[in-house]
């Protein structure tokens, strides 16, 4: 199953749009878009697909998506009957990265934004006093739709997103079209050489000379600065891979195992579980579901 681009249509009056969508249902088709686009959901409930990941959702719920990361929100299947009286409503934020000009996001002040940026290319679902903050900001923007306010609340909601510890990643590392850069060179260097490599096997010391370390070295100083251990992130990698894979759905699942450097099946699908919380078949025939 492949996501299709789906054109979102900003007026020549305005940089970006923000709305307040009133729908039978909310768009149900696996697509992505340029834009980036927070949503918060103020009445739906069903099932919300970001990447790989695969979680429900309801009433209350604030998520921000990245640019080109594919994505759908499919209500339950109540929603659907004709004589249901179910509404889906939501409000919608979609802006591209440079709607105020490319220099603009070269600005000093612009730093925090361009991180937040970067990290939603994974999907962020926003809670607590952040959510609560960034909705009335939201609700001032989608009811103010003229003037320079419109700039200045859109970019208060992302500085307030941007300085908060309240968000939690959706997509996996290794499902992103692309490596996102961390600052530090050394970093880059092992993301770069997972990413090329993942599909064959990887020996820790191939990664600790990658970083010019020794083995209890490199160790420490990854743990330390992705709060994970290596072995953690060429799993996520290689699961990430293997769910695009299942998606698509051209091959059978030893083969994706196979593919993305499990040697094993029985290892491929106990990690898959601990991952992602059900087996892969399941995973397949969830997405299988989709249609674009």
């Amino acid at each position: 199953m492949q996501a299709v681009l789906r054109k979102v249509n900003i007026s020549a009056d305005y940089s970006f749009v923000s709305r307040k969508d009133k729908l039978p249902v909310l768009y149900d088709k696996w697509h992505f878009h340029p834009e980036l686009e927070l949503t918060y959901i103020i009445e739906s409930k069903g099932t919300r697909f970001v990447g790989d990941s695969i979680e429900e959702f309801e009433e209350g719920d604030m998520v921000l998506l990245g640019a080109y990361l594919p994505h759908v929100w499919r209500n339950d299947v109540g929603y659907y009957a004709d004589s249901s009286g179910l509404k889906a409503v939501a409000m919608v934020v979609q802006f591209l990265p440079d709607c105020f000009g490319k220099d603009f996001l070269h600005l000093k002040e612009m730093e925090n934004i361009n991180r937040l940026i970067e990290k939603s290319k994974r999907g962020l679902k926003i809670s607590g006093i952040t959510k609560a903050q960034v909705l009335a900001l939201l609700s001032q923007l989608v009811e103010n739709q003229n003037g320079v306010q419109r700039i200045s609340l859109l970019l208060q909601m992302l500085e307030l997103i941007a300085n908060s510890d309240e968000l939690d990643f959706l997509s996996s590392e290794g499902f992103v079209e692309s490596y996102h850069r961390f600052g530090a060179d050394t970093i880059n260097r092992i993301y770069e050489f997972t990413l090329s490599h993942f599909n064959r096997k990887i020996l820790i010391e191939e990664a600790a000379t990658i970083a010019n370390m020794s083995v209890p070295n490199f160790c420490r100083y990854f743990k330390n600065r992705t709060q994970k251990t290596y072995i953690q992130l060429l799993t996520e990698v290689r699961i990430g891979y293997a769910c695009r894979m299942l998606i698509e759905n051209k091959k059978s699942i030893q083969q994706i195992a196979f593919d993305c450097g499990f040697h094993n099946l029985s290892n491929f699908n106990r990690s898959f579980r601990l991952l992602k919380k059900q087996k892969p078949t399941d995973y397949r025939q969830v997405f299988g579901g989709l249609k674009s």
